[in-house]
């Protein structure tokens, strides 16, 4: 007789985090979202625990040692194993480096040029994408910026940070707003989508198309 498969999503509670202590409600959500291994969308995460920055909790999670996939279009995320391993301490900026950069960037916020009294430390390459938490990979950002460059990286699809202005804003002299369509917006993610680069450097691209263009006549 063929023993019947346990669902998985009634292995619960799972172990506690590494330093013994209870997981916070938004966490245990999270994973008992995850806990039977199939895709689940943002927007069921983030209706479920109620946080802007669910992202966050899920972070924890992998750094925690549970094995957490991200689907390629950012938009859904999913367990892989019922294991948790040993897991990675998050590695924050040290009391030396966060004085080193404040002053170095004049406490200034580096993509709007704002000061700002909550001016925020930032890694430039996200720990997610293995970025190193060295001072030549943090940056001051202001709160409205570094919420706006979070979103952007949770969305991100690219395998490379390189020339991100989010990430190298210095490469860049300012900063504009742009307001598309739905055929324009579709239109720029599919030319993102074909050629593995983001809907800034497109758009960035035609800008300085048009101008070259105006310069040669």
């Amino acid at each position: 007789m063929t023993k019947p498969t346990k669902d998985p999503s009634t292995d619960w509670p799972p172990v506690k985090r590494d330093n013994g202590k209870d997981w916070s409600k938004a966490q245990l959500t999270i994973l008992r979202l995850l806990w039977p291994m199939n895709w689940v969308h943002r927007k069921e995460i983030f209706n479920a625990v109620n946080q802007t920055y669910y992202d966050r909790r899920i972070r924890e999670l992998r750094e925690s040692g549970w094995q957490i996939e991200t689907h390629s279009s950012g938009q859904m995320y999913r367990l892989l194993s019922h294991e948790k391993l040993l897991g990675q301490k998050r590695q924050y900026p040290n009391t030396r480096q966060k004085r080193f950069v404040r002053d170095r960037d004049q406490k200034t916020c580096q993509i709007c040029g704002q000061h700002d009294e909550n001016i925020q430390i930032d890694h430039k390459i996200p720990l997610e994408r293995n970025g190193l938490t060295v001072v030549e990979n943090l940056q001051l950002l202001c709160r409205a910026c570094n919420v706006e460059k979070r979103g952007v990286c949770r969305h991100c699809t690219l395998d490379s940070c390189d020339g991100c202005p989010y990430a190298y804003p210095e490469l860049y002299s300012c900063k504009i707003i742009l307001f598309l369509d739905d055929v324009v917006a579709e239109n720029l993610s599919n030319e993102s989508i074909k050629r593995g680069l983001s809907k800034t450097h497109i758009a960035i691209e035609i800008v300085s198309q048009y101008f070259s263009s105006l310069d040669n006549n």
